[in-house]
C-alpha cells in the first residue's frame, strides 16, 4: 500500500518499538482513514497487545502517563505532541451493577471499557467499519478485519459493525461521530446505520459533560466545523448539541456565522492561519452579540457600552451550551471581540504586540472578506511583532506552580490551542 513515506517517522518508531519488544501494534483509526483518503491526519491513534503498565515499560526512557477511568490507556509525549497508545479491547461484560441509581442510561450503554484482548476482538468492537482498518507502517501491512472497511471507504459509505441501535447504546457519541463523517467528508449512511442514528438521536442526554465539551472543542478546531454543523442541524442533532445555534438557524445572525466559520475554515485549509479554538469560539460569538447587544445587523459590530466584556461573556457562554469551555479560551475569545472596534478603524499602533492581537487580526480578515470588504485587509493590517520572552527569576517559581492557568490569564496570553 506504501503508506510509509506519508507517515511521520517517530509514529513508526513507537510501533517498531513495541514489535520488538514482543508486542502487535498498529496505527488505527481516523489516521489510517486520512491515510487512505490521501489527507493528512492531525493526529494518530495507536493500539497494541501491550497493557498500559506494560507499554510504560518499554518506553521507561519517554515521558508516558497512565490516563482514564472507563477507559484506560497511554499517553506518549514526543516533542509536544501527546500520542495516544491503547490496549487492544474485547466487548467488555454486562454493566448492570455500574449503573447509577436513578438514571435511565440505555440498557447496554458501557460505563467501563477495560476488557483487553485481541486485534481481531478490538476491531469487532469498534463503531464504524472505516474506523476499524488497522495499519501497520514497519511492514507496510493493511489489516481489515471486518472485510467491509476498505470497500465502504472507496464507497464514501458510513456502516456501524454489527447491530447500529446496540453500537448507539453502548456509547451514544457513536452517534455524533457518525454525523461528523457525513459532514467532514461528504459521505452517506447506510439505510440501516441511517435509520439507527435518526431512532438513537436521544440517546446523547447520556454521554458525559466531559465528552460532549471534548467533542465540541474537537469541531471547533476541524477545517470542516461548518460542514458538520450543517449535518448536525440536517439530522435533527443541533438543537440537543448547541440548542442555541439550533434555535436561531434561519436568522441572519446565525447565516452570518456560518459564513464568517466557512471564510476561517477556507483560511485553515490553505494554511494561511491556525486552527484556534477561542477564535471559532469568538466568531459564533459574534453575529449574536451584534445583534443583542446594539441591535445592529451583521458586520457593524456594536456600541461600547461599560458592561460590554460582561454581556459578551454571557453571549458566549450561552451560544455554546451546554459544552464548558476552559476559562483560559473563553478569556481569549472574548479578548478577540474587545479588540474588533480598534483593528476595523486601524487603530494598532499599539495593538501590535498586544497578545490578542493575532487573533483579532484573523478575525477582521475574515469579516473583511465575508462583509465588510473595504480594504485589502492583509495589506492593511501589519503582521503582529514577535512575542518577547519574559525571563523569570528563580524565586517566582512557587507562585507559577501554584496559580498557573489564573496567572496567564490575567496576563492576557493566547489560550493553549491559539
Amino acid at each position: 500500500m506504501q503508506l510509509q513515506p506519508k507517515i511521520a517517522p517517530y509514529i513508526t518508531e513507537i510501533i517498531s518499538r513495541l514489535q520488538n519488544a514482543g508486542y502487535e501494534a498498529y496505527i488505527v483509526g481516523g489516521a489510517v482513514r486520512d491515510f487512505l483518503l490521501n489527507r493528512q491526519p492531525k493526529d494518530y491513534d495507536l493500539s497494541t497487545s501491550a497493557t498500559p503498565e506494560q507499554i510504560k515499560k518499554v518506553f521507561r526512557d519517554r515521558h508516558v502517563l497512565i490516563i482514564g477511568k472507563r477507559f484506560r490507556l497511554v499517553h506518549l509525549h514526543h516533542r509536544g505532541e501527546i500520542i495516544e497508545i491503547s490496549t487492544f479491547r474485547k466487548r467488555p461484560p454486562d454493566q448492570t451493577e455500574l449503573r447509577r441509581p436513578g438514571k435511565q442510561a440505555p440498557e447496554h450503554m458501557i460505563f467501563q471499557d477495560n476488557e483487553f484482548g485481541t486485534a481481531e476482538e478490538d476491531a469487532w468492537r469498534r463503531d464504524f467499519t472505516i474506523n476499524a482498518i488497522f495499519y501497520d507502517p514497519v511492514n507496510d501491512k493493511i489489516v481489515d478485519y471486518t472485510g467491509m472497511g476498505m470497500k465502504d471507504l472507496a464507497e464514501k459509505t458510513v456502516r456501524s459493525i454489527g447491530d447500529p441501535v446496540l453500537r448507539f447504546e453502548e456509547d451514544p457519541v457513536r452517534i455524533l461521530r457518525a454525523l461528523k463523517l457525513v459532514g467532514q467528508y461528504e459521505f452517506a449512511m447506510e439505510p440501516g446505520t441511517e435509520n439507527a442514528v435518526r431512532q438513537c438521536l436521544g440517546f446523547i442526554v447520556h454521554a458525559s459533560a466531559s465528552r460532549m465539551t471534548l467533542e465540541l472543542e474537537k469541531i471547533l478546531k476541524n477545517p470542516y466545523g461548518h460542514r458538520i454543523l450543517e449535518t448536525f442541524r440536517r439530522y435533527g442533532f443541533l438543537k440537543l448539541f448547541l440548542p442555541f445555534v439550533d434555535s436561531r438557524w434561519e436568522t441572519p445572525a446565525c447565516s452570518y456565522m456560518m459564513k464568517l466559520l466557512e471564510e476561517r475554515n477556507r483560511r485553515i485549509q490553505e494554511g494561511k492561519y491556525r486552527d484556534s479554538i477561542s477564535l471559532a469560539m469568538s466568531i459564533m460569538t459574534l453575529p449574536f452579540a451584534e445583534e443583542e447587544i446594539s441591535g445592529r445587523a451583521p458586520g457593524q459590530l456594536w456600541e461600547y457600552v461599560p458592561e460590554l466584556p460582561v454581556r459578551l461573556h454571557e453571549i458566549l457562554l450561552r451560544v455554546l451550551q451546554p459544552g464548558m469551555p476552559t476559562r483560559r479560551a473563553v478569556a481569549a475569545a472574548i479578548r478577540t471581540l474587545l479588540l474588533q472596534d480598534r483593528v476595523k478603524t486601524l487603530q494598532i499602533k499599539k495593538l501590535l504586540s498586544h497578545p490578542g492581537y493575532p487573533h483579532a487580526r484573523e478575525l477582521a480578515i475574515i469579516q473583511n472578506h465575508v462583509m465588510w470588504k473595504f480594504w485589502r485587509y492583509e495589506e492593511q493590517l501589519p503582521a503582529p511583532e514577535p512575542r518577547r520572552k519574559k525571563r523569570r527569576r528563580g524565586r517566582l517559581r512557587t507562585d507559577r506552580s501554584s496559580g498557573g492557568s489564573e496567572s496567564a490569564e490575567a496576563a492576557g496570553t493566547s489560550d493553549l490551542t491559539a
